[in-house]
C-alpha cells in the first residue's frame, strides 16, 4: 500500500481541522479567502479532499463538487454523507491528484488541491499535478494550492521534542525538504516541504496568475495552547488580526500551512 495512504487509513483525519481554534483556523483561512474567487455556480474538483470538509462547505453554498481522494477510507466518508444528506450535485471517487484522466480537459472552474503537494515527495509529480488540475481548468478558472512550509517544521519538531534538535535534521529538512515513511525516525509519513519562494517559482513555472499568497494559520499553531484557550470574543479577535496580517511575508514564512490561489491564464 502507498505510505500515504496507509497514514490517512489509520489516522482521524475528520477532526484535523474542527477540533479547536488554532485547527479551524487554517479552514476559516482558506474558505475567506477563497470565497473571494468562488461563485455559487462554479462547478469544483477538490483533489485530496480528506474527508471532504471543503467539499462539504461548497457543496452547501450550491457548487457542483467532484471529490476525490486516493485514500479508500475518506471516499467512503464522504459517499456515506452524500448519501446521507442529499447532496445531489456532489461526487466522489477515488484519484490520484497526479492522474486526472479520468476527467475531460476544462471540466472545472474551480481546482482545490489543499493536500497532494505535501505529499508529492518527487517534483516531477508535483509539476505533473499542477499540469493536470491546470488541464481540467477552464480558461481563467481558478487553482487553489496548499503546501507546509519548510521554514516552520523545524522549530516546531524542536518545540514538541528537543530530540530533534540535532544538526542531522535541521539539514535534512532545510537543504532536502522531504521526509520518507521509510525513515527511522520519521514522524509522519512521505512528506515535502516547500519555501513560500519555492512555491511562487513552482506556479510561474505553469504560467499561473498570482491572486493570494497566504499563511492560513500564521503564527497560531506556534501559539496553539494560548489560541486554544481564548473564549468564542477573544478569538473573533485573533482572527480578525490574523486575517489582516496573513499575507505579510514574515508571517508567511513561519506558518505552517501556505496557501496559494492563481488563475489559469
Amino acid at each position: 500500500m502507498n505510505p500515504v495512504t496507509d497514514y490517512y487509513e489509520q489516522y482521524d483525519e475528520d477532526v484535523r481541522l474542527k477540533r479547536d481554534h488554532s485547527g479551524k483556523l487554517e479552514f476559516l483561512t482558506t474558505t475567506h479567502l477563497l470565497d473571494r474567487y468562488l461563485a455559487s455556480n462554479h462547478a469544483l474538483l477538490d483533489l485530496g479532499a480528506g474527508t471532504g470538509i471543503y467539499s462539504f462547505y461548497y457543496a452547501d453554498r450550491g457548487n457542483a463538487v467532484v471529490s476525490t481522494d486516493l485514500t479508500p477510507k475518506h471516499v467512503e466518508v464522504i459517499q456515506e454523507r452524500i448519501q446521507a444528506g442529499g447532496y445531489d450535485g456532489m461526487s466522489t471517487r477515488i484519484a490520484d491528484a497526479s492522474d486526472l484522466s479520468y476527467f475531460e480537459d476544462g471540466s472545472f472552474d474551480a481546482v482545490l488541491c489543499l493536500g497532494p503537494l505535501y505529499h508529492l515527495t518527487d517534483t516531477a509529480l508535483q509539476n505533473r499535478c499542477l499540469s493536470e488540475a491546470l488541464r481540467v481548468l477552464k480558461p481563467g478558472g481558478i487553482l487553489a494550492a496548499a503546501y507546509v512550509n519548510k521554514f516552520f517544521i523545524f522549530p516546531y519538531l524542536v518545540k514538541r521534542d528537543r530530540r530533534f534538535l540535532k544538526e542531522s535534521w535541521m539539514e535534512r529538512l532545510l537543504e532536502q525538504g522531504r521526509i520518507s515513511a521509510a525513515d527511522e525516525d520519521c514522524f509522519w509519513t512521505d512528506a515535502y516541504f516547500h519555501t513560500p519562494q519555492e512555491i511562487e517559482d513552482l506556479m510561474d513555472g505553469h504560467g499561473i496568475v498570482k491572486l493570494e499568497h497566504a499563511g492560513t494559520d500564521g503564527i497560531s499553531v506556534m501559539l496553539e495552547e494560548r489560541v486554544d484557550e481564548l473564549d468564542d470574543k477573544e478569538f473573533e479577535l485573533w482572527m480578525a488580526y490574523h486575517l489582516r496580517t496573513c499575507s505579510e511575508p514574515s508571517i508567511l514564512g513561519i506558518s505552517n500551512h501556505g496557501l496559494y490561489i492563481g488563475r489559469k491564464a
